[in-house]
């Protein structure tokens, strides 16, 4: 049982993290339809949970599964864990590589919603001559 818990533990490292990391990023760098700014601000709040979830499971998954195997005696999963500390750095280079490309940080960025302006309802007088139209 310990075995099918370390491999389970192992493989949700290996393809879930980075699943995690590419959804985020996808998301992150889309042009979403958001209609109103709290779709808006909706779909940057769920862009930004998906990648932290992804960054945080991608540091403590290896080190958890390593502690694991130790404690258990498992000499095989031992150094597979071993190995994947070497790919969870690898991962957080690669996400600093793409946060380095971007032009705004990877978390907290709202796109732009999509809503029209709101139209005019009164005249502000703007200095140097200009009144309102009509009066």
């Amino acid at each position: 049982m310990k075995r099918a818990g370390l491999g389970g533990l192992f493989f949700a490292w290996l393809y879930g993290v980075p699943f995690l990391l590419l959804v985020g990023l996808i998301r992150r760098v889309s042009r979403p339809y958001t209609p109103s700014a709290d779709d808006a601000q909706a779909f940057g709040a769920t862009t930004d949970a998906v990648l932290t979830a992804g960054l945080l499971l991608n540091g403590v998954l290896p080190v958890l599964g390593l502690l694991l195997a130790v404690l258990a005696g498992e000499a095989l999963w031992r150094r597979h864990f071993a190995g994947a500390l070497a790919g969870m750095v690898l991962l957080y280079v690669a996400v600093a590589l793409v946060a380095g490309m971007t032009s705004t940080g990877l978390t907290g960025h709202v796109p732009a919603d999509q809503e029209s302006d709101p139209p005019v309802t009164h005249c502000v007088p703007i200095s140097g001559g200009r009144g309102c139209p009509g009066g």
